[in-house]
């Protein structure tokens, strides 16, 4: 079966068919990677019958390279459908345990594979993509109009409503993680609860806040090659408690973005147009840095960065307690390839 199209992936999602029993799920944006597996393998598991969903680390299978296929073909005591969930697939090599899964595929149990960002080229992706009896669904950051529909979806689900310009506000702050983003869109529902409208104030108040445009600061450090500032902005949103996994997301986001003003550039826009331009919006005291580092970052370098920036967002949620280093570490190597360049345009 050829690979999902992003405009199918929320529709299979939704309803994966009972008769397909392997789905990879892939991608830069984490969040979204994790909640979309979790949903498709929830969709074959009897929730009523603990046992029904079995999770899997890929790394528990050097240890035991059997397991995957015991589980897959294990019968259930208790419910008619099973479901695995095997989580970070792109780190270890499942493709040949794939192999003899589909030849035999098994009859009972839905396997679900939680993996990062996977390149083409990728074995266990080309194989999922191939095989007739499989899907593989990638999951990318959310544009300006998904991360709208998900505002309206919490929105309408908590009972509010949200005034226009508020809207408008909270989705040009959202995005790069699926997980994070919903996250804020509940908490901005909670704290209006009772209220019945999200008005601007909310938006500014609870996401528009200092954290955020500390997040801000430390990504426009590191995407303009400011070292010193980078350095005390990390120490600052570390102060404040700004988590390191939202820190990864947003410049992800943000790196994607720059990926497509830089394609806007190379095909004949100013940069100051292709800012002025962006969706969601550049919030207007950032344009000026945003277009400065337009200069720094040719395609090649940003494909490289929106790789690296998608392995430490995948790293800092596997490991909360590095996330930090993790993170900061993955910006200073930006910082410093940017600050590179800035000093040979210098010259």
């Amino acid at each position: 079966m050829v690979a999902a199209r992003a405009q199918e992936a929320d529709r299979l999602v939704a309803r994966p068919p009972q008769d397909v029993a392997f789905y990879l799920v892939y991608g830069p944006d984490t969040g979204l990677v994790s909640e979309r597996a979790k949903a498709i393998a929830a969709a074959f598991a009897d929730p009523g019958d603990p046992f029904a969903l079995v999770r899997i680390e890929a790394s528990d299978l050097t240890a035991n390279p059997t397991r995957l296929a015991d589980e897959a073909y294990a019968v259930s005591m208790f419910s008619s459908r099973r479901a695995i969930l095997v989580r970070d697939g792109g780190r270890s090599d499942l493709a040949g345990r794939f192999r003899a899964l589909f030849k035999q595929p098994p009859t009972d149990t839905a396997i679900v594979v939680e993996a990062g960002d996977l390149k083409k080229s990728s074995p266990l992706r080309v194989l999922f993509e191939q095989e007739s009896r499989a899907y593989a669904i990638p999951c990318f950051a959310d544009d300006e109009r998904s991360i709208g529909a998900l505002v309206d979806e919490e929105v309408r689900a908590a009972g509010l409503s949200i005034a226009a310009e508020a809207r408008a506000l909270l989705v040009s702050l959202l995005g790069g993680d699926r997980l994070m983003t919903r996250g804020e869109i509940q908490k901005l529902c909670l704290h209006a609860h009772g209220t019945g409208t999200i008005t601007l104030a909310d938006v500014e108040t609870l996401i528009g806040d200092s954290s955020t445009f500390a997040v801000d600061e430390v990504i426009d450090a590191a995407a303009g090659g400011a070292l010193t500032e980078l350095v005390e902005g990390l120490a600052k949103a570390r102060a404040e408690g700004v988590d390191a996994g939202q820190i990864a997301g947003a410049a992800l986001r943000h790196f994607m973005l720059l990926d497509e003003l830089r394609a806007a550039v190379d095909g004949g826009v100013s940069p100051g147009d292709a800012v002025n331009g962006a969706r969601p919006p550049v919030f207007f005291k950032r344009k000026g840095r945003v277009e400065a580092a337009l200069g720094l970052w040719p395609p090649a370098r940003l494909a490289r960065a929106i790789v690296v920036l998608g392995d430490a967002a995948r790293d800092a949620r596997l490991n909360p307690a590095l996330s930090a280093d993790i993170v900061g570490e993955t910006l200073l190597t930006l910082a410093r390839a940017a600050d590179q360049a800035a000093g040979r345009r210098r010259r």
